[in-house]
């Protein structure tokens, strides 16, 4: 890492602190506006409908105009995002709050990812993706763990986290204008929508990379909008501040990882982080049987961490297999696939209505065990060596 791969580093981390503090709110958001689970759902994943598709323009758009041509506008809109929550008073203003934060995301990580790994020196860009990793992860969980003593022990719990992010952003903002860009513009340079997967790897990303990283997801979305409610309706947990620390551990928890297991293979690192978060996420279901919030908080730091595992195999293997002008592109892919993880909680939070939250999380940790057998049955073998890229010649797998 570089001064200026760690300035990107502080502007990423600062950015995704926004997109999580709406996670210990739910509870409240419920309460106030008169929400279902289902509604509560849809409204933590509403953004995925506006970050897939922006993420996969973003990546290709980076890697033709410069990286801060699509970094800068996301964090302006992040930033947008944070006052529409803090001035908030309507379901329809908290749903436009999350189109701008999905915005804002798909513009930013793929590429904000790619401007740390840019920045480091060449012979250790595997190292830097990692970190980047740490960075996302740890801004995300910082998000509801500060957002949660906020609003437990402070006033004004539904808008002071977002105006206090509004302020943070100063800093990003700063950060980011202050490292220099990496990929000059390409002038006459067309711009072609692909997901920039090395030739002769498409069945290795798409059975192996694409379904852990969607699994990630998943569980990360259905722990930071389902728990809570879980943890409020079943468990009779009142303290916002735990369901702010159950998002901290699910989402910064994983940004430790790379420091604990940094020498460990990139793919052994995203099997073994698919098969032990899929184990723990039964302790979420036996939570109910036990009557104790304590094994949900246990569950969301060890799947937290061993989703850092996931990420850290994955964005090692997307920063080293390709060249830089098309990082961003393969970047930008492996989050889309990431972000599609969150649909599926969509259709959990409807299904509690019916069956009540302790039989869905039931079907949650069945889904994914059914992704994780596929990841390490049909994806392992798809994907047996992962070869970095080299001037001069092809990455293979």
């Amino acid at each position: 890492m570089t001064r200026n791969s760690w300035l990107a580093f502080v502007g990423m981390v600062i950015f995704t602190m926004g997109t999580s503090i709406v996670t210990p709110l739910f509870p409240l958001y419920k309460q106030t506006f008169d929400l279902s689970n289902g509604t509560i759902t849809l409204l933590f994943a509403t953004y995925t409908v506006t970050v897939v598709p922006t993420m996969l323009i973003a990546g290709n758009l980076s890697d033709v105009l410069g990286r801060k041509r699509l970094i800068l506008p996301g964090m302006a809109t992040i930033t947008a995002a944070s006052l529409v929550f803090a001035f908030t008073t309507s379901l329809p203003m908290l749903f436009v709050g999350r189109v701008l934060q999905g915005l804002a995301i798909g513009m930013f990580l793929g590429v904000g990812t790619a401007f740390v790994v840019d920045h480091a020196k060449p012979d250790q860009r595997a190292k830097a993706a990692q970190l980047a990793g740490l960075g996302f992860r740890l801004g995300f969980g910082l998000g509801p763990g500060l957002a949660g003593l906020m609003a437990q022990y402070m006033s004004d719990p539904l808008h002071r986290p977002y105006k206090g992010h509004a302020l943070l952003m100063i800093i990003g903002i700063a950060a980011i204008l202050a490292a220099p860009e990496t990929l000059k513009r390409r002038r006459g340079a067309k711009l072609q929508i692909r997901v920039g997967v090395p030739e002769g790897q498409f069945r290795g990303f798409a059975t192996f990379l694409a379904p852990a990283a969607f699994l990630m997801s998943f569980l990360d979305a259905t722990l930071l909008s389902l728990a809570p409610l879980y943890m409020a309706d079943t468990l009779h947990v009142r303290n916002i501040a735990l369901f702010g620390l159950v998002g901290f551990l699910v989402l910064a928890a994983g940004g430790f990882t790379p420091l604990v297991f940094r020498t460990l293979e990139p793919r052994r690192a995203v099997m073994a982080g698919v098969c032990a978060s899929t184990v723990f996420s039964l302790l979420i279901v036996a939570a109910s049987a036990f009557d104790t919030a304590v094994l949900v908080i246990v569950a969301a730091a060890v799947i937290g961490f061993t989703n850092g595992l996931i990420l850290q195999g994955a964005t090692s293997i997307a920063g080293i297999v390709v060249p830089i002008e098309e990082r961003g592109k393969l970047v930008s892919a492996l989050y889309m696939c990431a972000y599609s993880g969150t649909v599926p909680s969509v259709a959990l939070g409807y299904l509690s209505r019916g069956i009540g939250l302790t039989a869905t999380m039931a079907v949650f940790s069945a889904l994914a065990a059914t992704i994780a057998t596929f990841v390490m049955t049909v994806g392992r073998r798809n994907l047996r060596v992962v070869v970095p890229y080299r001037a001069g010649g092809d990455a293979a797998s």
